[in-house]
């Protein structure tokens, strides 16, 4: 099981242990190996070092999701700024070619992993071959993973350094031809991002080379595009539909992270209703690996540079008044030292040691609040692991005298799972001797030595009696769904000491709109273990809560073409009214809508519509986020429970 996952919770595992579960010393059940615990689990190459600019080389990093950094009840969106030239000369070697269709694949694998929805590509026109080329590649990706990731583009003013150069060249004719390429290529990609049914354009100073005639860009470029463009002053661009936020360096001050431009951008936010804002969030910045660097840095300060433009973001947000998306600087800009994709260092380093049946340890370095929390990990070759459970953060110790483990040498190792993007770190092997016992009370069913309830009932073991009793299995015992999607895991149960009987199930703790069922009902159990399917459904939005309303801030997917809903909607911006202006969307939501077509309007005159909570979210929507769903196997007088983590994207 993935130590991330949050499987078996530590206080189940001793419940199960110490209850008398088992008549026997468990055998162990080894899932993982420590090759996997420590190796690189992103998607950059494995032969990438760490760098002087503070980027992490191939690096095991948390891939607990990253809204659980936000806001309890967050929906918010998550994509990543995404570079696409490197494999060639002019920059820096990272092991891998951006326009492989593989790497874009593993990329976009492991961007879902971490709960990011899309990639949004600096971009410099079709005349630059690879960064046009890796688009086109990203679009064939984000296309085949069935509307559950997107891609779009952010046109760099970098497209425009040809034209600038060329005498006779006119800057907005090339970006009017530019964008009008960006349109027929990829914005009618049902993959494209999309809000209220327009495709979704961003720009990276494009008026470097003098101000463009915005007017006529936009009344020349087809599809309607939404401009986004950068930083507080964005929002009265000409043009402008919204802007987004950027890191930004104090060239006096290396462990400045910009407090004050992150509050003057989420207010000025906030004083464009009619428009979209993006925040962001970053680790840092150091540009000195750069050709074009001007020894800028922000020094990351081990995570917490990280951790602090989240909580800023969560002085302005809430479920209340949720914040609809965020855009993360960078996914691989390797080469400014912003790049996320082999992880953010949090510095922790830790050691473990054992005294009698307690496991303990202690931080050598780093700081516990960029720890999500511990798994410990026991093997018998120091290679194949399995987990004895997760420990919360801020616990350093584990009792473990209820593992009801067999004589003989073991290697415990702890892991500090970090939180969201922060590495992994894994304490060196301790080795845990157990003797052998008589088994005269203190081992569990008086099998090993360490100490376990003893039962009465049929049945005996090393001179003590036990009660018939069943055992609990989870396989997986952890998933992963998205709104609206369901869940299959099985449970089996396996008699032991000489139980027969019928064994029903019940499962609590369940999140907001989500259902669980089992398959069959009921088991009857005798002489074997016996299995039932367990089903755990979650709420989608309704066409409803698709609808234009003022209270209702949210970012929804809503899309066209070979997908149906393929797209990204944004719905209910205050004193906007979101008008979906595709055919397939009218006939979709033609019961709910009372017109389809024409463009979005920033105007106050909105007809506002009641929303169904006062969240703004559906009411039957299972919100995102990771719960731990009790499961409840009895049979008469016994009665035992197993946790199911189930994450919600």
């Amino acid at each position: 099981m993935r130590s991330e996952n949050r499987s078996l919770s530590f206080t189940l595992v001793l419940s199960l242990l110490i209850a008398g579960v088992s008549s026997h010393a468990q055998t162990l059940n080894t899932t993982t190996t420590l090759a996997v615990e420590t190796g690189n689990n992103t998607s950059a190459a494995n032969s990438f070092a760490a760098q002087t600019n503070g980027n992490l080389g191939a690096s095991n990093i948390s891939k607990v999701p990253l809204n659980s950094l936000l806001y309890p009840g967050s929906n918010t969106l998550l994509w990543a700024h995404f570079m696409a030239w490197f494999g060639q000369s002019s920059h820096m070697n990272v092991g891998y070619t951006s326009n492989d269709p593989a790497q874009v694949h593993n990329q976009v694998t492991d961007a879902m992993s971490r709960g990011l929805s899309a990639f949004m590509e600096d971009w410099y026109g079709s005349n630059k071959t690879m960064e046009n080329n890796t688009a086109l590649a990203l679009k064939a990706e984000a296309e085949s993973r069935g509307g559950q990731f997107f891609f779009g583009l952010v046109y760099d003013g970098g497209a425009l350094s040809s034209c600038n150069s060329t005498a006779g060249c006119d800057l907005t004719q090339q970006a009017i031809q530019d964008l009008t390429y960006a349109y027929n290529t990829f914005e009618t990609s049902p993959a494209y991002v999309q809000l209220n049914g327009r495709p979704v354009v961003m720009f990276f100073t494009p008026d470097r080379y003098g101000t463009l005639n915005w007017p006529l860009i936009t009344s020349s470029v087809p599809g309607n595009p939404l401009f986004i463009f950068q930083s507080s002053s964005g929002f009265t661009h000409a043009s402008s539909s919204g802007s987004f936020a950027w890191v930004q360096i104090d060239t006096t001050n290396a462990n400045n992270w910009e407090q004050s431009y992150l509050d003057n951008f989420f207010t000025t936010t906030q004083s464009y209703p009619a428009e979209y804002g993006w925040a962001a969030m970053y680790k840092g910045f150091n540009d000195t690996l750069a050709s074009w660097g001007k020894n800028r840095i922000m020094n990351q300060n081990c995570g917490q540079t990280w951790l602090n433009t989240f909580n800023e973001a969560n002085q302005y947000w809430s479920s209340g008044k949720p914040l609809e998306a965020l855009q993360l600087v960078t996914w691989n800009d390797y080469e400014e030292g912003s790049e996320l994709e082999t992880g953010i260092d949090n510095c922790v380093k830790l050691a473990a040691t054992v005294s009698g049946t307690s496991l303990s340890w202690s931080l050598t370095s780093g700081t516990e609040s960029t720890i999500d929390h511990y798994t410990v990990f026991i093997s018998t070759d120091g290679q194949n692991l399995m987990s004895l459970g997760d420990v919360a953060s801020g616990t350093h110790s584990l009792d473990l005298s209820g593992a009801n483990l067999s004589a003989g040498n073991y290697s415990l190792f702890v892991k500090a799972v970090g939180r969201p993007l922060l590495t992994n770190n894994m304490s060196a092997a301790v080795l845990y001797t157990l003797a052998a016992s008589s088994g005269s009370g203190s081992g569990s069913n008086g099998s090993t030595g360490s100490s376990g309830s003893t039962g009465s009932g049929s049945g005996t073991s090393g001179g003590t009696t036990v009660s018939p009793d069943i055992a609990l299995a989870l396989s997986p015992s952890s998933v992963s769904v998205t709104q609206g999607q369901a869940a299959s895991l099985g449970l089996s149960v396996t008699p032991e000491s000489g139980f027969q009987g019928a064994v029903s199930f019940t499962c609590s703790n369940l999140p907001a709109n989500a259902q669980c069922s089992f398959a069959p009902a009921s088991l009857n159990v005798s002489g074997a273990a016996a299995t039932t399917t367990i089903s755990i459904s979650t709420g989608a939005l309704t066409v409803g809560a698709l609808r234009s309303n003022p209270d209702m801030p949210m970012l929804r997917w809503l899309g066209t073409g070979a997908f149906g809903l393929a797209g990204l909607v944004l719905t209910g911006r205050k004193r906007r009214r979101a008008l979906l202006t595709t055919t397939a969307a009218c006939v979709l939501i033609v019961a709910a809508l009372a017109a389809c077509g024409g463009t979005v309007q920033k105007s106050a005159s909105a007809t506002p519509i009641t929303p169904p909570s006062s969240t703004g979210q559906s009411a039957t929507v299972t919100p995102r986020g990771n719960y731990q769903i009790i499961v409840t196997a009895t049979s008469g007088s016994i009665s035992h429970t197993t946790t199911v983590s189930l994450a919600v994207q």
